[in-house]
């Protein structure tokens, strides 16, 4: 089972393109678990409220402006821990799905996320 994991140098108020564009997940078939993990690294502040993650699949929305949790220190980041899920889901159209995974950067600073996003099983 593939996983594809990236870490996104993200400019304040930029939104990044689709974390899956041109590889060979973009397009998923029906019947497929994805679990999709992020963190970003807040240094200097607590604040994440204003990093978000929106997931779709072909026009259905799965996560829509929802917060990315921050980078704990000494709690690994990866798709099998729970700290870092953000949504975990199983694709229902029978032919092609295409998986759209962004992030938003609402801050006046640069942020760094991690996206981790785990295909099948």
């Amino acid at each position: 089972m593939p996983l594809v994991q990236k870490t996104l140098t993200l400019a304040a108020g930029a939104t990044s393109d689709n974390i899956l564009a041109n590889t060979n997940y973009e397009f998923v078939d029906g019947n497929v678990r994805l679990r999709i993990a992020s963190a970003v690294d807040t240094a200097g502040t607590t604040a994440t409220v204003d990093t978000f993650l929106n997931v779709s699949v072909n026009n259905a929305e799965y996560s829509k402006d929802v917060s990315v949790p921050a980078l704990v220190t000494g709690s690994p980041f990866g798709v099998l821990n729970g700290t870092y899920v953000n949504n975990d889901l199983l694709t229902t159209g029978s032919q092609r799905n295409r998986l759209l995974v962004r992030f938003t950067n609402d801050t006046a600073a640069t942020r760094t996320i991690r996206c981790g996003i785990f295909i099948g099983g």
